[in-house]
């Protein structure tokens, strides 16, 4: 279950890191991402990540160990040498201007703008910004606001620093560190230029997309939703997208989630996936005999029927309809057919809400129950009956071939 849990992590990487709403650390071991759709995100988790916090700490607690260099500046003054004096530039000075007592001379000056230096504040600026830009689509309550606000906290304390202020004025996010530069730094002794480094590095390594460093990064700061059953779910919407993608050849975009209520979690071409939502289509059907009953007996108590939602919602846009409903059962105890039974209920209870009459056997027929294992196998295709999947069916085919054969097919 450990293994299994480990995947469904791995594979929903590129939805966790958009979610922010409470959560726990998810880690990814071998995260299932698309590199250039997630890669400014992937760059704000950089910032977050154990390499940058590391290195911002020993800046912080080693405030005097950023090493300057002594350069020589060339100053005229009026009678006055605070440096070596440049014989000849002063004779020629006194001559240009008539001024018998010029003095041009070269005055030792101490400054941090050094190549190494500009190592360290580049690193600085560029965890600043992406945290930033991740901090500034934060919503109330987010899991990760924590890690951005430590980040920022000491980005700040950093900036603070007299050694580092002048290099910092002169050092831009879009312009790195040279070669000379990054050598100099990699070849210190000093624990400041090697940390920055090492930050330096990781960030180059997950821009290439190096598999290690982005498992790396990910393991100290990618946050999901705190039950492993919220996680299946979200790895099943993700699996539903990237095969809608595939079958209609239109790009898949993901939300961000918790910025937006009621707002598709993921959309491709003219279908929207809702996560816990049905975008606005559902509309309560007539009670059944059974529920006025249990309505009646609620509200002795002063209570209400619940208000019970499907996982996931597949809608078309373009025509204003559900196109199919998708439960998903985490198998922890139970039996998997006890879990599909009650997926399946669930089922044909909602598609009363999505569709009339006379297309509720067409909706259940292009609806699916994803369980993490173990599914049941189907022996009548023609029945209006849902299809069902495991974890591995996102992956193998099936999750597409049901994509093509029921959610995208004409009406029979």
């Amino acid at each position: 279950m450990e293994t299994l849990d480990r995947a469904i992590n791995d594979y929903a990487a590129g939805v966790f890191l958009r979610y922010f709403r409470q959560g726990a650390l998810a880690g990814a071991e071998s995260p299932h991402l698309d590199h250039a759709r997630d890669l400014d995100l992937l760059r704000a988790h950089w910032a977050l990540s154990e390499p940058v916090r590391t290195f911002l700490s020993y800046v912080l607690t080693h405030r005097h160990e950023a090493q300057s260099l002594l350069q020589f500046v060339k100053r005229t003054d009026d009678a006055v040498a605070r440096g070596r004096i440049d014989a000849r530039g002063t004779m020629l000075a006194r001559r240009v201007s008539g001024h018998p007592s010029l003095v041009v001379y070269k005055e030792p000056v101490r400054s941090f703008n050094t190549g190494p230096n500009q190592v360290v504040a580049w690193v600085v600026q560029t965890a600043s910004t992406y945290a930033a830009r991740l901090f500034a689509v934060q919503p109330t309550g987010s899991a990760y606001a924590g890690l951005v606000e430590e980040t920022m906290t000491d980005v700040t304390a950093v900036k603070r620093l007299d050694a580092l202020r002048e290099v910092l004025k002169s050092v831009s996010v879009h312009r790195r560190p040279g070669p000379g530069a990054l050598r100099d730094a990699a070849r210190s002794r000093r624990m400041i230029y090697r940390l920055a480094i090492a930050a330096y590095d990781t960030l180059a390594r997950i821009e290439a997309g190096d598999g290690e460093a982005l498992s790396g990064v990910l393991q100290s700061t990618l946050i999901g939703p705190l039950e492993q059953w919220r996680r299946f779910e979200l790895a099943v919407g993700l699996g539903i997208g990237e095969a809608l993608a595939a079958e209609t050849g239109e790009p898949m975009n993901l939300a961000l989630l918790g910025k937006t209520s009621g707002a598709p979690v993921i959309s491709c071409g003219r279908y929207d996936i809702f996560w816990q939502g049905g975008g606005g289509l559902f509309t309560a059907p007539a009670l059944e005999p059974s529920e006025e009953r249990l309505e009646a007996a609620l509200a002795a108590y002063g209570m209400n029927l619940a208000a019970d939602r499907p996982d996931l919602v597949i809608t078309d846009r373009l025509a204003g309809r559900a196109k199919g409903i998708v439960e998903v059962k985490y198998l922890a105890g139970d039996t998997a057919n006890a879990r599909f039974r009650e997926a399946a209920g669930q089922i044909v209870r909602y598609a009363r809400g999505y569709a009339p009459e006379a297309e509720i056997d067409r909706l259940v027929r292009t609806s699916l129950v994803a369980l993490n294992r173990s599914p049941p196998a189907l022996v009548d295709e023609a029945a209006a009956a849902p299809r069902a999947v495991d974890f591995e069916g996102l992956t193998d085919g099936r999750l597409r071939l049901w994509v093509r054969e029921r959610l995208l097919a004409p009406p029979a």
